[in-house]
């Protein structure tokens, strides 16, 4: 949807593979690079290349994330702290790194996506909607921070959208599971 809109995408992902081939289905100059966004140095690297390679960076979107479902009891460990990183300090991350770039120039827009679960929790996946509520809190602080200063702070909170990170999970009451198209098109 941005690269119809002109824009040159980027695509960072764990499986770099897969990146790859879905900036070869977008087409044009879309761009596919493996990132562990958990990797602090490496995400700023990769913005860095980016920037060299294609000029500023105008639109950042945080959408990585992970959900696992498990029992507060029965949760491990890693699986609490894996969430935190991917989950939430990659966005700070990756929004502070924005802003740096952002805000000298004046302009850029930056999309933090949440969960309903962040304003709305579940059982099931309390680590996660912890993470989802901290990306919604940090996003609305970040938004008022940089209030004048053109770049705009944008979170978006789907309910359950069809994808692996969903996989499994079922249409609550009163919730209708949407596509990822519906929530691109919003953003």
């Amino acid at each position: 949807l941005l690269a119809r809109h002109g824009c040159i995408v980027v695509i960072a992902d764990l499986d770099g593979d897969l990146a790859v081939e879905t900036a070869g289905r977008i087409g044009g100059q879309a761009r596919g690079v493996p990132l562990d966004v958990t990797d602090h140095a490496a995400f700023t690297a990769a913005l860095d290349d980016v920037e060299h390679d294609l000029g500023p960076i105008n639109v950042l979107i945080n959408n990585a994330g992970i959900m696992p479902v498990v029992a507060i009891e029965d949760e491990a460990d890693d699986s609490i702290a894996r969430q935190l990183a991917i989950n939430l300090q990659a966005v700070i991350h990756g929004t502070r790194e924005a802003v740096r770039r952002m805000k000298p120039r004046g302009q850029g827009h930056i999309v933090n996506v949440a969960s309903l679960a962040g304003v709305v929790s579940v059982a099931g996946i309390a680590t996660y909607s912890a993470t989802k509520h901290g990306v919604v809190g940090y996003s609305e602080a970040a938004r008022l921070e940089l209030r004048g200063t053109g770049v705009e702070v944008s979170c978006v909170m789907p309910g359950i959208v069809r994808t692996e990170l969903t996989a499994g999970v079922t249409d609550a009451p009163g919730l209708r599971s949407i596509g990822p198209e519906e929530v691109a098109g919003a953003i």
